[in-house]
């Protein structure tokens, strides 16, 4: 069975957002309205975002062209990126990055919410803008979505959420393994700004077979899956690399674009902005490529194992050193040469070995403890519930 598509507009008001001018104290540092930004929503623990960060005053909010969200109000970000979802735990307001959702009695929030969370990538398609990718109101107001009765529509966000909370219950595990693996990096190696044990400190391009820059321009994509995919700055996160959430080229493209250098298992990538400083080991076979803004480091493993390199990459050492390259810059760019200054310590080959086997271990249970809470489970249910066949 497939539900009928019903334009946003005709189920929801949609309703914008707006910035009170900051040049003007008294219409902040107040706390009389909940104000919202895109960065608020963009890595919710659950689907309520209970409060705000910031607030503004009530001058500050008859100031502006921001409206008023009721609570269960769904918050869709419409730039800066395209398609975060939140449900709002709270009456508040929200800056112009945001095309919210006020259901309708014909509509559940809930639903509403996970409807908006599986069309986001299909909302994303429909961004203009040269600087940076925007939907507009009307461009929501068009968009359809599939609408069954409204018991209907309860029955299926049930079911969705308890998947979502199973995902979730996931990616809390993923997380204090990855703070266990920090804290036992942090003991084994030492404070990587103070290299208290006084390792070997060399330039991570004599600790490098290969290090490459990724071809600077967007390579030019297809609108159905192939087996060859690019890997943007978004898919690099928390030592993670993302190969699901990607765009797809054409076997010439893929050629072209890998032809200095094909990724491999155990090498590594890493962004040099959007933002900068995030890092992850490549663990597949897949046919993968760089996007912009990234780079591709592949380790001597004699000198330097890829799990001590991407702790080494990711912690405070190297971090410290991008900040001191780029002090008072609003965004930061890494340019490939500054890349490839950076020192990295260099303990035993033994003592890495030793850490990347506890890693290992440490994944090994976590994937066990997990196995039943995968993310694709949630995926699949939803890709289920939103084509009639849950």
């Amino acid at each position: 069975m497939s539900w009928p598509l019903v334009k946003l507009r005709d189920c929801c008001e949609v309703v914008g957002g707006a910035t009170p001018k900051r040049e003007v104290p008294e219409y902040w540092d107040s706390p009389d309205v909940p104000w919202v930004t895109p960065k608020d929503v963009s890595d919710l623990a659950s689907p309520t975002l209970e409060d705000a960060p910031e607030y503004i005053s009530v001058v500050g909010f008859k100031s502006c062209s921001t409206s008023m969200l009721p609570k269960g109000s769904v918050l869709v970000t419409s730039r800066a990126p395209i398609g975060n979802i939140a449900i709002a735990g709270r009456d508040l307001c929200t800056n112009q990055g945001f095309k919210s959702l006020i259901p309708g009695k014909s509509v559940d929030g809930l639903y509403l919410y996970y409807c908006m969370k599986h069309s986001s990538q299909r909302l994303q398609a429909l961004g203009n803008g040269a600087t940076f990718k925007e939907v507009s109101k009307k461009i929501v107001e068009e968009f359809e979505i599939p609408l069954p009765p409204l018991l209907e529509q309860k029955r299926i966000a049930a079911i969705l959420d308890k998947a979502d909370a199973i995902r979730r219950k996931r990616q809390q595990a993923i997380k204090l393994a990855d703070d266990f693996l920090r804290a036992v990096f942090l003991d084994m190696f030492g404070d990587p700004v103070t290299n208290p044990k006084g390792w070997e400190v060399r330039a991570i391009d004599e600790l490098c077979l290969e290090i490459v820059d990724c071809v600077n321009r967007t390579a030019p994509t297809v609108d159905y899956l192939t087996p060859y995919k690019m890997i943007r700055t978004t898919n690099v996160r928390n030592y993670t690399l993302d190969t699901e959430n990607v765009r797809y080229v054409d076997e010439e493209t893929y050629r072209s674009w890998v032809r200095r250098l094909t990724p491999e298992v155990g090498d590594i990538v890493f962004t040099r902005e959007a933002p900068a400083g995030e890092a992850a080991v490549i663990r597949t076979n897949e046919k993968i490529f760089l996007g912009q803004r990234t780079m591709h480091f592949r380790p001597d493993h004699t000198t330097v194992s890829s799990d001590y390199l991407l702790f080494e990459l990711m912690g405070s050492g190297v971090k410290s050193q991008i900040n001191k390259m780029h002090a008072g810059s609003t965004v930061t760019h890494l340019s490939v040469p500054e890349c490839k200054k950076f020192k990295i310590r260099v303990p035993p080959i033994e003592l890495q070995k030793r850490f990347e086997s506890i890693k290992n271990t440490v994944l090994k249970v976590q994937k066990t403890g997990v196995a039943a809470s995968d993310t694709s489970l949630f995926e699949s249910v939803s890709q289920k519930a939103f084509s009639g066949q849950l």
